[in-house]
Order: structure tokens, then sequence, then C-alpha cells
């Protein structure tokens, strides 16, 4: 997957690059190489689709909010892919019902940083062999 945007950068820097905004172009690298429709970014993001059209058209930053919330599920990405060790299984693994999660999709909690951290936990478990 490549995507190392996000690694090996620290903490310090990821508040300042939420806070700045992630620019126009960052975000659209991300949303071609992540597996996730416009209309699921709005979602996750909670803004409708029309306003991260007019953001890509008009080539404008994201928002502090956005930016954090863009970063945290790149990660996440991440993270699962290195986890399942395969993109596809992956993929495959968010729009599944894991009881581990409450019995929904894992995709489905990606709008909230609670639902955030739970997948996230979710993917430590199965990483260190917890059943998930």
């Amino acid at each position: 997957m490549g995507l190392p945007l996000f690694k090996n950068i620290s903490l310090d820097e990821l508040i300042q690059l939420s806070r700045e905004g992630l620019e126009a172009a960052t975000f659209e690298e991300i949303i071609g190489r992540l597996p996730f429709s416009l209309q699921e970014w709005a979602r996750f993001l909670g803004v409708s689709e029309r306003t991260l059209i007019r953001i890509r058209k008009e080539n404008k930053s994201l928002g502090t909010t956005a930016s954090d919330k863009v970063i945290r599920i790149t990660q996440l990405y991440q993270k699962g892919t290195e986890v399942f060790r395969d993109e596809e299984k992956f993929r495959d693994w968010l729009d599944v019902r894991i009881m581990a999660v409450g019995g929904v999709k894992p995709k489905s909690l990606l709008d909230t940083s609670f639902g955030l951290e739970l997948v996230d936990n979710t993917l430590g478990q199965i990483e260190y062999g917890v059943f998930a």
C-alpha cells in the first residue's frame, strides 16, 4: 500500500499538521489510496459531499477537526494492513460485522474518535493474538 505519509512523524508534528490543516493535494493522495468513497469520507468527516468537492476543486486545506480525523483514519488503515499483512483482507474485515466492535462493521465506526479507538484497540488485540 505504501502510504507512509504519517509514519515516523512525532506527535508534536502531527498536532501541528492537524492545526494547520491538510492541504487538498495531500487529501487527494489519501482519497486515491484508501478504498473509501467520497460519500464515506463525507460521513467520516461530518461534512457534505458538496463541501468535500468544493475543498478539492478550490484547492483549500481541510480544517483542524477534519485533518485530525483524516490522519487518524490513514494511520488506522496503515495499521490494519500491517496487522492483516494483506490490504484486501483488511478491507474485507472493515466490511464484515465483528462482535468485538459491537456486532457492526468496523468501517461504520470511523466517524467518531471513540469508534476509531475501538477499531484501533481491536486491531491491537488481533495483532497480539487475542481473538477479535
